[in-house]
């Protein structure tokens, strides 16, 4: 039989790592019917891809497909445009991005070392004399919702609504979705774009110390974000602030549990922990695709690929190609020494704007968590998101004792 790209294969929500690989071994530039377009799982054509300044994001570069075809129809149904800057090129990206990097540079995001690290150990305080918890429900997504509702300005009290929200919008970036459920999906983004749409006003005739406000009057050269682009970045952001954040500790954790010899070796020595999270962005990352467009007449792998055609790049599968990143590919490694080149993050002029603040909040998390608990293990079922484009852990629980 031959391979082909199937997320509703049994087993692929709970490892598609099988899959990747298959692909990866017999038909690296797959044309999937299923998708409309071409699954890329090898290091070297997605990296090559992510960097090609040709290749387009957005929608109306491709050709007619049924997938493009009806999520436009959906877009101008409801009247949305596609203003966020992950899908827009140059030069509305540049311009886009140039507006929104300040708060998420490598300076601003150390000066919220305090805040995140505080609000870890306040987590870790209620947490660990239980001796017991669901690492998702009780810390990976709590705490990192409640780091970018502070710098955002949203009251505390509505980070539960935007869990909600943000778990819609994160599934609703998958190609193929059951109708009735895309719907809803929508109309929850629906919901949040209207709160925040209120929220920017309110910031616009009374401005805060927080970054929602930064944006609204943010302005470069005379240049300013207007309201209709100004929504759906914040949108982007609070997906990208956190949802990246939870699954990488969720996951990451998972993985060293799998690997027990690696989270011995880290708890013996946190000094590797900036090296140990690189390595879990690498091996479970939850990037799992990006989309891509071509523009002109590309040969990928041997295959010829026609303008308009959609290239759907697995970071995931590149991150564990054996012909970059050797024969133990498959393994956590929690030193390894070409981890760093991980397309986790992408490549190119779209590498995620939220890097340094992410990996910030997974050290602080990780590494206070393994400094203050021992024998740390699984204590029930392990539970996956159903998510194609976003994979992360639902369920964790765990059971650990106190470290003197």
């Amino acid at each position: 039989m031959p391979v082909v790209f199937d997320p509703t294969a049994p087993g692929f929500v709970e490892s598609p790592y099988e899959q990747y690989a298959a692909l990866r071994a017999a038909d690296p530039v797959h044309r999937s019917e299923l998708l409309c377009g071409w699954v890329l799982t090898r290091y070297e054509d997605v990296d090559r891809v992510l960097r090609d300044p040709h290749v387009s994001v957005e929608q109306a570069s491709a050709a007619g497909n049924p997938l493009v075809d009806a999520e436009i129809a959906r877009m101008e149904r409801d009247g949305r445009s596609a203003a966020t800057l992950v899908l827009r090129d140059d030069p509305d990206h540049a311009r886009l991005r140039r507006l929104l990097q300040p708060p998420f540079g490598p300076r601003a995001v150390a000066g919220l070392h305090g805040l995140v690290h505080t609000r870890v150990r306040e987590a870790l305080d209620r947490l660990v004399p239980r001796g017991e918890m669901d690492v998702v429900a009780d810390f990976a997504y709590p705490l990192p919702v409640g780091v970018f509702c502070e710098l955002l300005g949203v009251p505390p009290e509505d980070g539960p609504t935007f869990r909600t929200w943000t778990q819609a919008v994160a599934r609703n970036l998958d190609p193929i979705l059951d109708p009735a459920e895309r719907e809803a999906n929508l109309a929850q983004l629906t919901e949040m774009e209207e709160y925040l749409g209120a929220l920017v006003e309110a910031k616009r005739r009374h401005p805060a110390d927080d970054l929602m406000s930064a944006l609204v009057h943010v302005e470069e050269d005379g240049d300013r974000l207007t309201p209709g682009e100004l929504v759906p970045q914040i949108v982007t952001l609070y997906i990208a602030g956190h949802e990246p954040v939870t699954a990488l500790v969720g996951n990451g954790l998972l993985a060293l549990l799998r690997h027990p010899d690696q989270l011995a070796r880290l708890q013996a020595d946190p000094s590797i922990l900036r090296d140990a999270v690189v390595e879990l962005l690498r091996y479970d990352g939850p990037n799992q695709f990006v989309r891509r467009i071509a523009t002109h007449p590309m040969e990928v792998g041997g295959r010829a690929i026609a303008p308009g055609d959609v290239l759907f790049c697995s970071l995931a599968a590149a991150n564990r190609d054996p012909a970059h990143f050797g024969p133990d590919a498959d393994q956590v490694v929690i030193d390894r020494p070409e981890a760093g080149s991980h397309l986790q993050f992408g490549a190119g002029i779209h590498t995620c704007l939220g890097t340094h603040l992410a990996r910030l909040q997974a050290e602080a998390m990780l590494g206070q968590l393994l400094e203050r608990v021992t024998d740390l293990e699984l204590a029930g079922d392990v539970v996956w998101s159903r998510r194609m484009i976003l994979r992360s852990v639902d369920r964790l629980p765990v059971r650990f004792g106190r470290s003197s």
